[in-house]
């Protein structure tokens, strides 16, 4: 039977995995040394496995934060003009995505990270060919996580976005979850999107648990990592870069499926936009758009 520990903790997904070994001793100092909150899982295999978890104990609802005009600006006003246009869609598109959403299903695990928008600006090969361009801006929006959740429901809006840049009548096939292609198609491509992100954030982590002889690692949604499957044994800034370059060949895969089943092959060669035009049509192509339409 396979030996499976979770990545965050079963009663509060807020708290994720730090450290791990089959010493209570070592994780008990682990834990004094923490200067965070922290809860320890013990299990029973065969040669028991300790698990530390640190996170934040408080969840916010995202019902209950109201990104008004005025908080916005203030958290945006020190990024250039292409960070602030693309902020604020993307909050406009939570707020969709909480109206039209289960509550629960919008819980807020971590601040709006505003600066990090204009770091996945920053690499995104602009002008290189459409699906390109709208896989690299999906996953470079993912990768940097700066929203508090739905990171990769507003990443897809921002996909179709780049890709109407160029053609302002592409029609988006359906992606909303509860579509009966969602399991079918989407949902794929989300999963292992997470197993990637994940392994990339902690790759020496699940090293440490794969000498343990963990086998698999489940995240929140049932999400399971298969450790013998990902080349763990690397330094984390070249876990970072290796696995950024699988996440964003991923995304760009996405993009072409998307193509492929809007029946759209001729923009499969088409020049994407560039970081003008894609701000231009963020700014100016949207503006009567009812973002809940896409949730």
């Amino acid at each position: 039977m396979a030996r499976l520990v979770f990545y965050h903790h079963p009663q509060a997904e807020n708290f994720s995995l730090k450290y791990s070994s089959a010493s209570v001793a070592e994780i008990r100092s682990q834990r004094e040394q923490s200067d965070e909150s922290t809860k320890l899982i013990g299990y029973p295999f065969e040669t028991p496995v300790y698990v530390l978890y640190e996170g934040d104990s408080e969840i916010e609802s995202a019902q209950d934060i109201d990104f008004d005009q005025a908080w916005l600006s203030d958290r945006i006003r020190d990024l250039p003009r292409a960070g602030q246009v693309v902020a604020f869609r993307l909050v406009e598109l939570l707020e969709a995505a909480v109206d039209v959403r289960d509550e629960d299903e919008f819980r807020l695990y971590k601040e709006f990270e505003p600066q990090k928008i204009q770091q996945a600006l920053d690499h995104v090969s602009w002008g290189a060919p459409l699906p390109n361009v709208a896989g690299e801006v999906m996953s470079n929006l993912i990768l940097r996580h700066s929203l508090p959740n739905a990171n990769h429901r507003t990443g897809i809006a921002m996909l179709q976005f780049c890709i109407e840049s160029v053609d302002p009548d592409f029609e988006m096939p359906r992606t909303h979850v509860d579509d009966d292609t969602w399991r079918e198609w989407v949902d794929p491509y989300i999963v292992d999107s997470k197993r990637l992100i994940t392994v990339r954030r902690n790759n020496l982590r699940f090293k440490q648990l794969e000498e343990l002889d963990v086998d698999l690692v489940e995240r929140k949604d049932g999400i399971q990592i298969r450790l013998a499957e990902f080349e763990l044994d690397m330094h984390w800034r070249e876990a970072l870069s290796k696995y950024a370059e699988q996440h964003e060949s991923h995304c760009t895969d996405f993009a072409q499926a998307v193509l492929e089943r809007a029946e759209r092959d001729d923009l499969r060669d088409r020049q994407g936009p560039t970081k003008q035009e894609f701000i231009a049509y963020l700014e100016d192509g949207l503006v009567e758009r009812d973002f809940r339409e896409m949730f």
